[in-house]
């Protein structure tokens, strides 16, 4: 049967509620434990703060995009309106 923990390297593991053997007899083990778990909170707190970052980005550039369509639009009705021809873009927009 396959290890259930061996998963890839850049996945983090936070295990809560391991300490190691014996650890009331060499209380620096469960520190180097604790400081460990820390350390992975850390790094997976760090992880989400990065794909927060790239969701506000991908927002931005959406409000952008939509914005500048928006315009187009507009533009367009107004074309409309005073009866001028509204010639197309050689190439779509994107």
């Amino acid at each position: 049967m396959p290890d259930p923990l061996s998963h890839h390297t850049d996945m983090i593991t936070i295990r809560p509620n391991s300490k190691p053997l014996f650890w009331w007899l060499v209380p620096w083990a469960y520190a180097c434990e604790l400081h460990r778990a820390a350390n992975a909170v850390k790094a997976y707190a760090d992880h989400q703060d990065e794909i927060v970052d790239n969701q506000r980005q991908t927002i931005r550039h959406l409000m952008a995009e939509n914005y500048m369509l928006q315009q187009r639009v507009r533009d367009q009705d107004d074309a409309i309106i005073r009866g001028t021809a509204i010639t197309p873009d050689a190439h779509p927009h994107e």
